[in-house]
């Protein structure tokens, strides 16, 4: 299941608000001009009623839309939210938004303030709880335009805060679809990492419709997960070390992409290479 985390939030647009009971047949529609003032890493939210069980999908131009979830199944739920990523938030602006699925009434669509950790290798972001043998099941979409050359890894960031759980990441279920698992994989406690270097993505995602990540949680607490991001060439070994003295002229972001002004002691991306500040 996924973790709905409701908030309290700065601002928020109105896209779309009424009654429209969604079946295949009779999806809800939003045009394109209605996502204008969207950012990335913003929080786009679908209110509904009268959930039954069954499943809600968000397309953009005839397919699913990058960055969000395949097959959200709605059960004691009166919402579905999901957080732009830079692909997600291109289609809404160009292609805009049909709301499909069966089995329950949209009332309300709009967006707001969300995460502000997102950035151009983010390829999934949101709330998802991994417990027992859950799945978090990704659009391939997610990935479109991805130049896999350039790619040395993918990371699933969670707030797991621990490394004894089981991962297994995958393309279909059986042989042959298996990537990787905590055996194989970089295994922190924010993340666990899968090297892809000597991985054909582009041949393993062809023939399927989703990534999936399944997690067991073991002996300790269930989690979320939190986002999937891509590392690219230089952003992965730990490249240098710096002292005091040598922070003043360079931007900082912690492992997450997220940009800090003060940096204390620890790891970060500067300039594109890891960093230990001292």
């Amino acid at each position: 299941m996924c973790l709905m985390a409701t908030t309290v939030i700065a601002s928020a647009t109105d896209v779309w608000e009424g009654e429209h009971a969604v079946n295949w047949d009779n999806t809800l529609q939003i045009e394109k001009g209605q996502f204008t003032d969207m950012k990335v890493g913003d929080k786009l939210v679908i209110d509904f009623k009268d959930a039954t069980g069954e499943v809600i999908e968000l397309h953009s131009n005839g397919g699913m839309l990058p960055g969000t979830r395949f097959e959200h199944h709605i059960y004691d739920q009166s919402s579905v939210e999901v957080f732009a990523t830079p692909t997600m938030l291109a289609s809404l602006k160009e292609y805009g938004l049909e709301v499909c699925g069966v089995g329950f009434t949209a009332t309300k669509i709009w967006y707001g303030d969300g995460k502000d950790n997102v950035d151009e290798n983010t390829v999934w972001t949101g709330y998802f709880w991994m417990d027992e043998w859950s799945t978090l099941e990704i659009t391939k979409n997610c990935f479109a335009g991805v130049d896999w050359s350039k790619v040395k890894a993918i990371r699933f960031y969670s707030e797991a805060n621990r490394t004894d759980y089981v991962i297994n990441v995958l393309t279909k279920w059986g042989e042959g679809g298996k990537l990787g698992d905590q055996s194989t994989m970089t295994m922190t406690n924010e993340y666990a990492e899968l090297n892809v270097e000597t991985i054909d993505m582009a041949a393993a995602l062809a023939d399927v419709d989703r990534l999936m990540i399944q997690c067991n949680k073991e002996a300790g607490n269930p989690f979320n997960f939190t986002a999937v991001v891509l590392v690219k060439d230089g952003a992965t070994g730990i490249d240098a070390t710096l002292v005091n003295s040598e922070k003043v002229n360079s931007q900082y972001f912690n492992l997450a992409g997220q940009r800090v002004a003060h940096p204390a002691k620890g790891l970060y991306i500067v300039n594109g290479k890891k960093v230990i500040v001292k």
